[in-house]
């Protein structure tokens, strides 16, 4: 009896963390759609491959679109945005069109697949982000008239009709391609450039590159939620992101594309241990315009010993200048003029904000009131990185000390708004870029 209870423990111990591995991996496998609404259209098959994920939050797979008439292949980037989400990378890499291609068409894929389990077994269902508020019918159909009919069956299907994947298997797709769609630097998937930096946190800032018009965002770092359904009026500062060890994936997801599409949120981050360098991930850029989701990869490589006491040197003095604290970065500029001119004013209520302004570690200008007339100013700025730094020398009548702020070099016009307190400065980092003399 004791030998039979043993081997049952044993049994049941086993069985439970296979069940948990089921459960992370539910993504995985392929998943298909047969769809023929009408007798006299050809039924469209669609297929989605999934792989296994990395730092269970990057899911590489493959998309096979086909009817009678036309079948096509794609690579794309799926991230788990949460237990119940994968966000869809805008790009949709074609390894095989034929007899013609879809274009821009398979944008109306952007979006995410939720995941849904019932009496017909798991499913995934697409929410689409690209038209949820608004209608864009892209054009191309009568490129090729031969192929107009089935052009236009499928523009459809991928545009308005309801889009749900049911569970074939649960076989990872495995392709010599699998890593390319997360290692890459020839195709754009949404995964960008690594970097490697050497401080375990790094600050963590956004901001909208347009009015504020009510985006909200998601973050995830490694698979954690940072942050959910975020209002970018609300989302100037975020906390610190504290880095596992080796790789970090940090994902934006646009939550929607706010009153003016579409999502313009800029993610800023930035650590010391880099040379305060910041890093920007902003879906107002056109590789990301309309996409639903974005990735950086951060490589945390701990310093040895005696380096970690040159950074630390570094950074006191760097925290001894803005009294301890946080500079919050707010935007990054490339500019080929000596001369950045800066104007300042407030666009609210007049309470009294008084601001400095340091530029790489001097204080060049001091004690401005921020009135509604606005005030200009002319920066020289050094070759190579500057960092111009302003400082709440008070919090006025109304915290926090806030101001708009337009900063222009040349043809180059760019506008921040100023979000600061006896906490925190905002950071803007200028880059001057020489002109080279053939």
């Amino acid at each position: 009896m004791l030998r039979f209870t043993h081997m049952l423990i044993i049994f049941f111990l086993n069985l439970f963390p296979l069940a948990g591995i089921a459960q992370t991996e539910k993504w995985v496998g392929t998943w298909e759609m047969h769809y023929k609404p009408w007798p006299h259209i050809a039924a469209i098959d669609m297929e989605l491959q999934v792989a296994a994920p990395i730092e269970n939050m990057l899911y590489p797979a493959k998309l096979t679109i086909s009817d009678e008439g036309f079948k096509g292949e794609y690579e794309l980037l799926l991230v788990k945005k949460n237990n119940e989400e994968l966000g869809i990378g805008r790009n949709k890499y074609p390894l095989k069109e034929e007899p013609f291609s879809l274009g821009p068409w398979m944008m109306y894929l952007n979006g995410t697949f939720r995941y849904s389990t019932g009496a017909n077994g798991d499913s995934l269902v697409l929410r689409r982000l690209w038209i949820d508020n608004f209608g864009i019918f892209m054009k191309g159909i009568y490129d090729n008239e031969l192929y107009t009919n089935h052009k236009s069956s499928i523009r459809n299907f991928l545009y308005q009709e309801p889009i749900t994947l049911s569970k074939k298997n649960h076989v990872p797709w495995t392709d010599p391609h699998v890593n390319r769609i997360v290692h890459t630097d020839t195709i754009f998937y949404g995964v960008y450039d690594s970097v490697e930096v050497h401080a375990p946190h790094m600050s963590l800032a956004v901001q909208d590159e347009e009015r504020y018009d009510r985006d909200t965002v998601t973050i995830v770092h490694n698979g954690k939620l940072l942050a959910q359904g975020l209002a970018l009026k609300e989302a100037t500062k975020l906390n610190e992101v504290v880095l596992d060890s080796g790789e970090n994936y940090i994902a934006f997801f646009a939550e929607n594309y706010g009153d003016v599409p579409p999502n313009t949120a800029n993610f800023l981050l930035s650590t010391k241990s880099n040379g305060g360098n910041i890093y920007s991930f902003n879906f107002a850029n056109s590789a990301n315009v309309f996409s639903t989701l974005m990735v950086g990869r951060f490589i945390y490589k701990p310093l040895e010993s005696s380096e970690q006491e040159d950074t630390a040197i570094q950074v006191n003095k760097e925290e001894s200048r803005t009294a301890g604290r946080r500079d919050i970065p707010i935007g990054t500029l490339e500019v080929h003029d000596e001369k950045l001119t800066i104007e300042l004013w407030d666009e609210q209520v007049e309470d009294g904000d008084v601001i400095s302004l340091y530029v790489n570690d001097v204080k060049v200008i001091k004690n401005v009131s921020v009135k509604k007339r606005v005030k200009k100013f002319d920066i020289a700025l050094e070759p190579g990185i500057n960092r111009i730094l302003f400082f709440a020398e008070n919090l006025g009548l109304i915290a926090p000390n806030t101001a708009a702020l337009r900063v222009r070099a040349g043809e180059i016009e760019k506008s921040l708004y100023l979000h600061t307190d006896l906490q925190q400065n905002n950071l803007l980092e200028v880059v001057r870029i020489e002109e080279k003399i053939p």
